[in-house]
């Protein structure tokens, strides 16, 4: 091939972008807005906070409205605290002013975590996908136990420290076993699956989403009274009585039963005890529903358990 035909052959080819180069960024590994990363602009001086016009704005109650700032610095960081209310940590650590390396965790709010990472955005959204496939549950792509039980924790101290309702739904296929039995495991994977998704449509951006284990679901609705969480449990046991799992031809009809309770206050958890008190009184309301017939939601107060 004569070389202006070989030239010509090569510039037809779209030409591979070079790698990106490398910034700081901010990966958020914990709270409500996990999963999302923050390029973080050099040169200047970035507000972290819960203000809609923050450079690095995050939706956490926890957080104040002018939380932090930080430089960006070669290939680290500076980060200051504003005076705010609950504090700025760093890798475990209460500080006033400290410095930022690849891979320190800053904690702020009490229920977000962010790291700091030195790298180019292929390797950044590299490390995010490894830290959610640790909190992620591998069937249906939700929050897992452990996903849950930190949410569960931070919502639950940021709706007594403000005495705001928590509401927890907890969601169980019904019968679940005899689809198992009747179409084998296979079937069953896809029932749940289906049954998440039908719960994906149901929930706020908002709320946290969980496969608690086997057939059964967590939902934590924020800033939600019994009533409304009730309404909740209603939709989404309306939602999954409308849907149909397809299976080799034929469709599987399901159904949920769910029990919801709701928080309110320091009154009436006690403090180091409310996680463990809402789920046990969610588990009392589902119970009532299975007794009850199933496919049906019950929504009772969150009540201490005996000693």
């Amino acid at each position: 091939m004569p070389n202006d035909e070989i030239e010509r052959t090569w510039t037809a080819v779209p030409r591979l972008t070079p790698p990106d180069r490398r910034h700081a960024f901010f990966l958020v590994l914990a709270g409500p807005q996990f999963g999302e990363i923050f390029p973080l602009e050099p040169g200047r001086e970035l507000l972290v906070g819960r203000r809609e016009d923050a450079d690095i704005p995050i939706r956490d109650d926890g957080i104040s409205r002018r939380h932090a700032a930080i430089r960006v610095e070669g290939e680290g960081a500076v980060i200051r605290d504003l005076g705010s209310v609950n504090g700025t940590w760093v890798d475990g650590v209460r500080v006033e002013a400290a410095p930022l390396v690849d891979g320190s965790r800053v904690a702020i709010g009490g229920a977000t975590t962010l790291k700091f990472a030195y790298t180019d955005e292929l390797e950044a959204r590299w490390q995010l996908k490894l830290a959610e496939s640790a909190l992620q549950d591998p069937l249906t792509g939700l929050s897992n136990r452990r996903h849950l039980e930190e949410r569960l924790a931070a919502e639950v101290a940021a709706g007594l420290r403000h005495a705001r309702p928590v509401s927890v739904l907890l969601v169980d296929v019904d019968h679940f076993k005899a689809v198992n039995d009747a179409h084998g495991h296979l079937a069953g994977d896809e029932a749940l699956k289906m049954v998440a998704f039908v719960l994906r449509g149901a929930v706020r951006k908002e709320d946290v989403l969980a496969r608690f284990g086997g057939e059964e679901f967590v939902v934590v609705a924020r800033e939600t009274p019994l009533a409304g969480a009730r309404a909740l449990g209603e939709r989404i046991r309306r939602a999954v009585e409308r849907s149909r799992c397809a299976w080799q031809g034929q469709d599987l009809a399901l159904t949920v039963s769910i029990g919801v309770t709701v928080s309110v206050g320091a009154a009436q958890l006690e403090p180091g005890r409310t996680e463990r008190e809402l789920l046990e009184s969610a588990d009392r309301a589902l119970y009532l529903a299975k007794q009850g017939g199933r496919n049906r939601v019950v929504a009772i107060p969150a009540a201490p358990s005996a000693r």
